[in-house]
């Protein structure tokens, strides 16, 4: 493909970085330093200059598949995508927005956009059911399934267990997508076994899940969260109260920028306690005097998240979550048995890829800090795999597990005969061996 990427920062660098092996690409930011980093790192072409400048896209190919823009203004990255139909002619547009008033339909019609991704949104999204299943460290919602993809640590005295002994027993609801056990990810086969501390990762249906909370494991956080305390009044803050009040849990937020907290509070009409101070311990006790259940640390540096959250640990606070950033931190922050929600330009770098490489057949999600990638693809009325059945590759076998959804039931793949209008094929795999079930999963369309 042709791709022009307006905005050199971290997600521009890393998208373009992502697409360049088997892509054209063209990246554009007027920040000098910027520019000359992914000269001399990347395999693309780079230029400074303004994105919002027709004259700028002038030695661009006359057809572009995709543009990308992910500069830090939403009006640059709205303008750019204007411009640039005065030059060439794009097939594709991607927009980055920190405000979701310009996610607006006659917006998006007027200047050609494809999709938009607003990370602060998107990135809030999680404490939807972290609040209903306190006991997960993680939980993602897909199209087309009411299932969760939820993450949980196996806690220290749990006694070694088949995982099939689990699945088996939970009414063809849940499956085990993955573990990460030291460090390590890997996708396991129903003879594999859980152990202690392993982190695992559960696609299963909301009873399923509940049964793990009450049945299966004695896990921590079994109690209900009715106090929350957001380190950071920025819009992932703010995104995330949003979320959290429509749960009716207490809140308090705190933030060092006096003009941060007025614009919270602002936002969020003195529905929250909004507090201006540093961001020290002393201040967790809410206005009663009760330490929070829930303790989130959004602020955007890592370091002082990973800090922070270990602070609050040894506080004995019940749920700390920590807003991940930057990919470098991932892991360290699971390795330090840290609870991990992605944070905007994570989640703005994963969300695009997932727009990037799935299409109207197969969706494709990624998981683990972006070691685990989850691929559906649906079997419409009008598919000719309707009563017919698609062969599995023995070359295949062993690049992830295959599963399919039917009327909220989940099945091996094999144990299918015939597919049915609106079944779905699942298949969870490490994210290196993605690109060869994606092509396998839209074959026979």
């Amino acid at each position: 493909m042709n791709v022009i990427i307006a905005g050199a920062g971290k997600v521009g660098y890393l998208i373009a970085e992502h697409l360049m092996a088997n892509n054209d690409v063209m990246v554009i930011d007027k920040n000098e330093d910027a520019i000359k980093q992914i000269q001399e790192k990347l395999d693309v072409l780079a230029i400074c200059g303004d994105t919002e400048d027709h004259h700028t896209y002038e030695s661009a190919s006359p057809e572009i598949d995709l543009f990308i823009a992910v500069t830090d203004s939403d009006e640059v990255n709205m303008i750019a995508a204007l411009m640039l139909d005065k030059i060439t002619t794009v097939k594709k547009k991607i927009i980055r927005l920190k405000n979701s008033f310009f996610d607006d339909e006659l917006i998006k019609v007027r200047l050609g956009i494809s999709d938009c991704v607003i990370p602060s949104f998107d990135a809030a999204q999680p404490f939807r059911y972290l609040i209903d299943f306190p006991h997960a460290r993680n939980v993602k919602s897909f199209e087309y399934t009411k299932a969760l993809l939820i993450s949980i640590k196996i806690p220290e005295d749990f006694q070694t267990m088949i995982i099939k002994s689990i699945t088996q027993n939970m009414n063809n609801k849940l499956i085990v997508a993955g573990i990460e056990r030291a460090g390590i990810f890997s996708v396991p086969e129903d003879i594999d076994i859980l152990q202690a501390n392993d982190l695992v990762y559960f696609y299963a249906y909301p009873s399923a899940i509940k049964e793990l909370k009450f049945g299966t494991f004695n896990t921590e956080h079994n109690n209900e969260i009715k106090n929350c305390l957001i380190f950071g009044a920025d819009n992932l803050g703010i995104e995330i109260a949003k979320v959290l009040l429509k749960k009716d849990i207490n809140i308090q937020i705190l933030d060092k920028d006096l003009k941060k907290c007025e614009h919270a509070n602002l936002i969020l009409k003195d529905k929250v306690t909004v507090l201006k101070s540093t961001y020290g311990l002393d201040h967790s006790l809410n206005k009663d005097g009760v330490m929070p259940d829930l303790f989130i640390v959004a602020s955007p540096n890592d370091e002082y998240n990973i800090t922070k959250c270990m602070e609050a640990k040894d506080s004995n606070i019940k749920k700390v979550v920590a807003i991940n950033n930057d990919m470098a931190y991932s892991k360290l922050m699971r390795n330090l048995n840290l609870e991990v929600v992605r944070g905007e330009k994570i989640n703005a770098y994963y969300s695009i890829l997932e727009k990037i490489e799935s299409s109207n057949i197969v969706i494709k999600r990624q998981y683990c800090g972006g070691e685990g990638a989850l691929m559906f693809r649906k079997i419409f009325h009008s598919s000719n795999l309707v009563d017919n059945y698609l062969p599995l590759p023995p070359k295949l076998l062993n690049k992830g597990t295959f599963y399919v959804q039917r009327e909220q039931q989940l099945f091996l793949y094999n144990s299918i005969d015939v597919f049915k209008e609106n079944d779905v094929i699942i298949i969870f795999s490490k994210s290196e061996d993605a690109e060869v079930l994606t092509k396998w999963l839209h074959s026979n369309i």
